[in-house]
Formats: structure tokens, sequence, C-alpha cells
């Protein structure tokens, strides 16, 4: 392998796409939502449910990316610049972050004071710095989507700030560290349902999919005999194992009552994404290889920017409507919302991605040495 070869990003793109429909969805049923029961009620919910899923595979996809490459550096360079990967992820993140905070603390609040529509309470930035969100109980819908989505931003920064440290002084240890983050997981989760506290916005609680892809991408770079046999897995084994996967994905949290068995809905999955990547990736005898669909993979690389951008453009849609005096709780008004919603925010990240995060990213290879 060259030292300039990239490393699976066609696959991954693909992948991410579909992890981001959940997310996307979610936030359209929840900004539309003006009924505590009914049809719409339950899809909002299961939607929730559903892109847990999402959450645990982006910090799955970034755990096994992050720790590929970092292997890599040590591979070609014999070390590993942490000035270096923490600055490229700042180039990564940074920039849409800036945009969800101008928006959350500035235009949206105007916005709203200028239209003399429902008044805002802005979060408390101390929260964000002390890495504790502060606005579950108090923030209107419109706001708790973006708020969340700029949390969640905050999540992967905390993440990348500690797997920075992890590469750079642990790499030998890194399946024990590895295993550790995945005790950690299972255990936030555990004590965070017996508390009665949601776990999304817990950064300890995604310790499973930061451990299991950080194991995935040292089997891969050490070429591990189990990789050879899944790779080698008959055509007609493939749909059943699919099939078996997405079944977990999508009803995975929704019946997961037991605090013991939500804490190892991420064990499942998990594998069943490692399976995924090594199939897509490797695979010999694959039925579907999904970067083969060029707007797959284009949506997946944009991914980022479309659910930063969707969570405004969401807010700002439903802004329009009140102030237009339209009846939000239609069926046709939902529909539209959520066609013109992700319509605006494909053509906006596009924008972005060209304009704002492609010259960066290229500024950033600046600081990649592997």
């Amino acid at each position: 392998m060259s030292q300039s070869k990239r490393l699976h990003f066609k696959d991954i793109d693909s992948l991410r796409f579909f992890a981001l429909i959940p997310v996307f969805l979610f936030c359209v049923f929840f900004l539309t939502q003006t009924e505590s029961e009914g049809f719409h009620y339950e899809l909002a919910t299961l939607m929730r449910y559903i892109k847990q899923n999402s959450i645990d595979f982006f910090f799955f996809i970034s755990a096994f990316l992050l720790t590929s490459h970092g292997l890599r550096e040590y591979k070609y360079t014999n070390s590993f610049s942490l000035r270096d990967f923490y600055v490229r992820r700042v180039f990564r993140l940074v920039p849409l972050l800036l945009v969800g905070i101008l928006f959350a603390f500035v235009v949206h609040p105007w916005i709203m004071n200028t239209l003399k529509l429902h008044p805002l309470e802005s979060p408390s930035f101390y929260g964000y710095l002390m890495l504790v969100p502060n606005y579950f109980s108090t923030a209107r819908p419109e706001q708790y989507i973006y708020l969340a989505i700029i949390w969640t931003v905050f999540m992967f920064l905390q993440f990348y700030v500690v797997w920075g440290i992890v590469l750079k002084y642990g790499k030998t240890q890194l399946d024990k560290i590895a295993i550790v983050c995945i005790a950690v997981g299972v255990l936030s989760r555990m004590i965070r349902v017996l508390m009665d506290i949601p776990f999304e916005f817990d950064t300890l609680s995604y310790g499973v999919p930061i451990g299991m892809g950080g194991i995935l991408a040292k089997m891969v770079r050490n070429d591990s005999p189990y990789l050879e046999k899944i790779k080698l897995i008959p055509k007609k084994l493939f749909l059943p194992i699919y099939l078996i996967g997405l079944f977990l994905v999508l009803v995975g949290y929704v019946v997961s009552g037991n605090f013991i068995y939500v804490s190892l809905v991420p064990l499942l999955t998990c594998t069943f994404y490692a399976f995924v990547i090594i199939d897509q990736t490797f695979g010999k005898n694959s039925i579907v290889k999904f970067r083969n669909n060029k707007v797959f993979s284009h949506l997946g690389k944009i991914s980022f920017g479309i659910l930063v951008y969707q969570s405004i453009i969401g807010v700002m849609i439903v802004i329009g409507i009140e102030s237009l005096d339209f009846e939000i709780s239609s069926p046709a008004v939902k529909i539209a919302v959520a066609f013109v919603g992700f319509a605006i925010s494909w053509i906006v990240a596009d924008l972005s991605y060209n304009f704002l995060e492609k010259p960066l990213l290229r500024l950033r290879r600046e600081f990649k040495r592997a």
C-alpha cells in the first residue's frame, strides 16, 4: 500500500448516507409534531429510537477511521503528531459548529424578536463550556433540534480530544483501552437508564461504538485472520445477515425496556456495523457495493453539513409557516417540510462543502503526515 493511498473513504461515505436518514427524519417529525398522541407522535418516537443507532454508527465510523489513520501514520513515520491530529479535527468540525452556534445564539433569537413570535430564552453557553447541556427541559421544539445537533458535535469534539491522546500515548495498549471504553459505555448506559436520565447526550455512553470501532481498525491494520473468513462468506448468507442486522437497527432500542438490554444493544448493532464495513470494503462475494451509487456516496460525503444545516433550515421553514399562519398540523404541510427541507439542506451543504469545507480540507492536508 502506498503512503499516499486514502483508506476506505468511498465505502464509508455511502454508509454515512444511511446513518443520515433517521436523524433527518427525526428532526422533521419532531419539528412538525403538534400533538402528544396519534400516528405522527408515534412515528416521531420511533425515529427517536432509530436515530440513536445512527449516532452510535457515526461514533463507530469515527473511531474506526481515526484509529486506522493513526496506526497508518505510525507505520510510515514511526510517530504520531498530536498537534496535527487536533488541527485536522478543528478544520473539519469547528467551521460548521460556529455556523450552528451563531444561528442558535444570535440569528434565531433576533428573528423571533423581530417577527414578535414566541419569545426565546437562549441557554447559557456556560453549560457548553462545562460540557453539560442545560436546555433539555426548557427549549422549545425548534430550539431543541439545533441545540441537540450542536451538542452532538460537542460530544465528538470531546471524543477527538481523548482519542488523540489514546493514539499518541496508548498505541501499544489500544486493545485494552478499547475494552475499557466498551465497559464504560455499557456501565454508563445502565446507570443512566436506572436513574431515568437520557443517555443520548452523554459522551461516555458511546464507549461501545468507540471501543469496537478502534478494535476493528486494529484488526484491519494487522490483517487479522478473522477478517479473511468474513471476506469469503458465501453469497447465500449475506441476505440473512443483512436482514438480521437491519432488524436490530430498526427495533433494537424500541423494545429495550430492560436497563441491561439497553446497554447491550450497541454491542449487537456495532458487530453488524463491523461486518458491513468489512463486507463493503473487502468482501469478495458481496451482493451489493453501496459505493457504486454516486448519489449515496456524495450525500454521505456532505452528511455532516446536511445534519447541521437541516436543523437550521427546518427551523426557518417552521418560522415561515407560523408567520404566514399556515396550519402545520396538515399532513401535506408536514410532507412539504420534509422534502423542501432536505432539498434546501442538500443545496446549502453542497455549497458549503465546495466553498468552505473543501478549501479547509485542502489546508488540512498540510497537517497530514500519513
